[in-house]
């Protein structure tokens, strides 16, 4: 290739370039820093020195689906069309890299750029970077996995789970309880305390019932003496020595005595 020729292709991709930088906005037409591309896309885009005679520039253009005028969908999609210049360009198809900036998969993205490689070749001997921009435009529109309908529906259904999600906080909040990981363990904690110590107790509460029913020396004689003095009253009518009691009292104290000595009781069917 001649000087000259080397030149015109120069002046034609920066011709290019410039139209580009016109049609689209800042943020929608950008040259990248080659430094800091990774190195699988530098390979692709076969990006050297300027010393080896090989492009030493890229550039990225951002296509959207909608339309200036149309309402962006709530889930966006947005492809990064990363492109450089092949020494000979336009006579060749510029080198291309497709990059998801936001909701594209890399199916899609496969697909895309075998539809991009096509479309070069239909158009190579003029600068194509516009209609190639469009195409992946009219591609993205027609036969993303994420169609407007679904893209809407994926919305509306996050959106009624923000509702969900608020209306169970508000309810929580309301109670006065904030249910969380952490106030459950808490909560959860303290419940097994709870029960570990009722059931270390148990055995304890039903001894003490069992005791409570049991009728002591004393108790069982006091009953007893006063069944005689009934029994006394309503068969003989005579009159009792109150000694008698007294001498009962005595006896009764020395039992009991002995029953705390021994730390035991005196059941009923013991006498």
């Amino acid at each position: 290739m001649s000087g000259d020729d080397h030149q015109q292709y120069l002046d034609d991709q920066s011709d290019e370039i410039e139209a580009l930088q016109a049609i689209f906005m800042d943020e929608q037409f950008q040259i990248l820093d080659v430094d800091t591309l990774e190195t699988t896309t530098a390979q692709r885009l076969k990006l050297h020195n300027a010393a080896d005679d090989a492009a030493a520039a890229a550039y990225r253009i951002t296509v959207v689906p909608e339309e200036p005028d149309e309402e962006p969908p709530e889930i966006p999609q947005r492809l990064g069309l990363l492109f450089a210049y092949p020494p000979t360009y336009p006579d060749v198809p510029p080198l291309i890299v497709c990059q998801s900036e936001q909701g594209i998969s890399k199916t899609d993205l496969a697909n895309i750029e075998t539809h991009l490689h096509d479309e070069a070749l239909a158009n190579v001997g003029m600068a194509m970077m516009f209609t190639l921009a469009n195409a992946a435009k009219d591609w993205l529109r027609e036969h993303a996995n994420l169609d407007v309908g679904e893209m809407e529906d994926e919305a509306a259904r996050k959106k009624k789970e923000l509702a969900e999600e608020e209306r169970l906080a508000k309810a929580r909040r309301a109670a006065g309880i904030e249910v969380t990981k952490e106030t459950f363990e808490d909560w959860h904690t303290r419940f097994e305390a709870e029960r570990a110590l009722a059931k270390a107790l148990a055995p304890d509460a039903a001894e003490r019932a069992e005791r409570a029913k049991r009728m002591t020396g004393r108790t069982y004689f006091e009953k007893r003496r006063g069944e005689a003095v009934e029994a006394e009253l309503e068969d003989d009518e005579e009159d009792f020595d109150l000694d008698d009691l007294d001498d009962e009292d005595d006896l009764l104290d020395d039992l009991e005595a002995l029953v705390e000595e021994e730390g035991v009781s005196t059941p009923a069917s013991s006498y």
